[in-house]
């Protein structure tokens, strides 16, 4: 693995304290934290909404380094209450958006589209769209002029666990097909367990990290973060403890299953 985006010991009044995390190039890594937690404001460090003195390094210089207009050509940030409106229709905005309009840049969109399940936005009204629709317009958007990293703050407060399961598995195929570090806050740890890598935050600090699902079995240190284990987590280290499984299962046809052999 490569690490593409190193965040080093970052302070920001009270919202972050002390705050380093490591990202791997071309994974998912999610940021997991109650209100208040400071995810918001660690994505907009990273996405120079916010201008600090902050010690980040991306792709070997600090982020500080690269001219804004050039950074923000290979990074996007989607805050969803943010979301300004597009002036044209969706369709249109694709087009303009593209570096240069050929096949490539048509057949990118078509899978996009395709992927993104958004055909019926190209040409409707942006007045008319809902919060959902203004996410999915967005990521779009972020991705058809090949951007080389994401970031998403806060999307479960808009779409429910169907929706954010179907941009997660999109991003997983964008991913091996055309390469994209992709970094998102969330209260809800069910959508952590198809990110490649979690952090927990509380407080501007750092409680965990590692693999999902080793890190969600932690529920004591979890909890004190203000976050609910998932529920077939805390299922399967119950049934773990008293020597009905071996280990964490997900699936509950699976888990019924196993207990019953």
């Amino acid at each position: 693995m490569e690490v593409i985006l190193n965040i080093n010991n970052v302070h920001f009044g009270k919202k972050l304290e002390d705050i380093s995390m490591y990202i791997d190039k071309d994974k998912i890594t999610s940021i997991a934290g109650s209100n208040n937690s400071g995810k918001t404001t660690l994505i907009k460090i990273i996405g120079r909404i916010f201008d600090t003195n902050a010690n980040i390094i991306y792709d070997g210089k600090s982020i500080y380094d690269y001219k804004l207009t050039d950074y923000i050509k290979f990074v996007s940030v989607i805050i969803p209450k943010e979301i300004i409106f597009i002036e044209n229709t969706l369709e249109e905005e694709l087009i303009i958006e593209a570096d240069n309009y050929d096949e490539d840049t048509k057949n990118k969109i078509d899978y996009i589209v395709k992927g993104l399940k958004i055909k019926r936005l190209l040409t409707k009204n942006v007045n008319q769209y809902n919060s959902k629709e203004l996410i999915l317009s967005q990521l779009a958007l972020s991705l058809v002029n090949n951007k080389k990293l994401l970031l998403m703050d806060n999307l479960d407060y808009y779409l429910n666990d169907k929706e954010l399961t179907d941009i997660n598995k999109f991003l997983k195929g964008y991913i091996k097909d055309y390469g994209l570090t992709v970094i998102y806050t969330t209260t809800n740890l069910n959508q952590t367990l198809s990110s490649d890598y979690l952090y927990i935050i509380d407080k501007g600090r750092v409680l965990l990290k590692g693999e999902p699902i080793t890190v969600l079995q932690k529920d004591n240190i979890v909890n004190k973060a203000g976050l609910e284990v998932p529920f077939m987590i805390d299922l399967s280290v119950k049934l773990r403890d008293y020597d009905l499984i071996k280990n964490i299962i997900l699936d509950k046809e699976r888990l019924v299953e196993e207990i019953w052999k």
